[in-house]
């Protein structure tokens, strides 16, 4: 296409020229435009790589150890256990922390944890100071210490390693006045360690036969903000000490708020008996047992949310009622639990009892409540609390477990170690015969026995399916056994 251009000559005003202009002569240049865009863009890159050679050389240090200040900050970690001291007599003076007689050993020992940890180059950089907070029968000295890591040197808190802690007491204490026959200990929440000649919510309970109760601070309005409250209970030497908590109302969160329990008087986690949180009803309550006459009782809360925190029952028992358990079941049916149920299990208990039934005839036994939780257990391996039957170790939570003996003799075991209790197990157990394991009604592979209306109705009442298979069905009707081979497929 074509457009016209005039030139006049203003002079003479006669001399006129006319020009045709094609299309590309009409517009500007593509290629002088491109250049223009590409220097532009050219001039911001090079803007852009100025400015971040700037901030990288003149700020990114500053930027990034202030980022690294707000993310980190140093770490404490605390070790706590006891110590089994030997050659060391006993006092009942050794109980108060007041006493002069509790203050000359706790420093002692005190010094003596300190020099243990020195003695080992990487603990003795980072060791701050140690507290024996209290002293039982045998002589046993409870303790903790702690280790303060600032931040440049975080990335050493793996090396803090239980075993390598143990060593160095261990080691340390051969070449000290002290003898010992055994130390324990394990790293905890630092919140927990306490100086219990600090006595702010530090609380010395004497259980007896008679329950006393105590409750959190605030109770039942609410708990106050960051509460670091411990109590320690004592029973005289044969019994044992029984918690029942008859009010819980904790934060959800355990996280944040908990309480924890130990079957000692250091919140020594290889002898943690539970850590709870939440809100707990009256038909369920929290009931746990020490192993021996002392209990120690946490509760750490934060700054956020309060609950009206709990009160609780404490009495002692004697510790023959807590650890009987097992024996020889010779009756056609019967109920046996694990001790104390449906309280806690105590723990460090061994139970074995052996149901015998008349020759040609077999047990079943059905596990109506099974409990036995603990962190970090593997269930298929069941290597610390644990129900044994014919060789296979039950533990976690199961809803539904029945097992069958394959003689007229079943021994079932029971174990508990040093940690971690829960509310262990109810069984009930009946004789039978193997030729009829179910007179008038339908045996499950399982080894229960259900109605035989349940049998082909569409749901698991064995649990294993075993009631709804060999199943013929057609829509619409009621299904019949009738035919081996053929599963009834039914909608729910």
């Amino acid at each position: 296409m074509y457009s016209a251009r005039y030139e006049y000559d203003g002079h003479n005003g006669r001399n006129e020229r006319l020009d045709f202009l094609t299309n590309k002569e009409k517009t500007p240049s593509k290629r002088k435009t491109g250049i223009l865009i590409g220097v532009l863009v050219g001039f911001l890159i090079l803007a852009a790589i100025a400015a971040f050679l700037i901030w990288f050389f003149a700020f990114k240090d500053a930027d990034s150890e202030a980022t690294l200040s707000k993310q980190l900050s140093p770490s404490t970690q605390v070790f706590s256990g006891h110590v089994k001291l030997v050659d060391v007599p006993y006092h009942q003076s050794l109980e108060d922390t007041e006493s002069s007689q509790f203050e000359d050993l706790a420093n002692k020992l005190e010094t003596a944890l300190g020099k243990n940890y020195k003695n080992e180059p990487f603990l003795a950089k980072f060791y701050t100071k140690s507290v024996v907070t209290a002293f039982s029968e045998g002589v046993i000295a409870y303790y903790w210490s702690q280790f303060d890591i600032p931040v440049e040197d975080l990335e050493i808190v793996p090396e803090f390693a239980e075993e390598r802690m143990l060593e160095a007491l261990e080691n340390g204490f051969k070449q000290q006045q002290f003898k010992i026959s055994d130390v324990s200990g394990s790293f905890t929440d630092p919140r927990m360690a306490r100086n219990p000649r600090a006595n702010e919510c530090f609380y010395r309970l004497e259980a007896e036969e008679k329950a006393y109760t105590f409750s959190s601070p605030g109770y039942p309005v609410a708990y106050p903000p960051r509460s670091r409250c411990q109590w320690q209970i004592r029973a005289s030497e044969n019994n044992v000490i029984s918690v029942t908590f008859t009010s819980f109302h904790i934060e959800d969160d355990c996280s944040d708020d908990f309480v924890s329990i130990f079957d000692s008087l250091s919140p020594d986690d290889s002898q943690a008996i539970t850590e709870k949180c939440g809100h707990r009803p009256p038909s369920n309550p929290l009931e746990v047992v020490s192993s021996g006459n002392i209990m120690l009782i946490n509760m750490i809360t934060d700054n956020v949310v309060q609950r009206p925190g709990f009160q609780a029952q404490y009495k002692a028992i004697p510790k023959a009622q807590a650890k009987t358990c097992g024996g020889v079941l010779t009756t056609d049916k019967g109920v046996f639990t694990s001790p104390l149920h449906p309280s806690f299990y105590p723990p460090a208990v061994d139970c074995k009892w052996t149901i015998e039934v008349p020759a040609g005839k077999k047990v079943q036994v059905k596990f109506t409540m099974f409990r036995m939780k603990e962190p970090g257990v593997d269930v298929r391996v069941c290597n610390k609390d644990y129900v044994e039957v014919m060789g296979t170790k039950y533990c976690g939570e199961v809803s539904s477990l029945a097992l069958t003996s394959t003689t007229n003799i079943l021994d079932v075991i029971f174990h508990s170690d040093e940690s971690y209790t829960d509310k262990g197990f109810r069984a009930e157990y009946t004789t039978y015969d193997p030729q009829n394991p179910c007179p008038m009604k339908f045996a499950c592979n399982s080894g229960i026995c259900i109605s035989k209306e349940l049998q082909c109705d569409g749901w698991n009442d064995c649990g294993d399916m075993s009631d709804e298979m060999k199943c013929h069905c057609w829509e619409g009707s009621v299904c019949l056994r009738q035919w081996p081979m053929q599963t009834k497929i039914l909608g729910v």
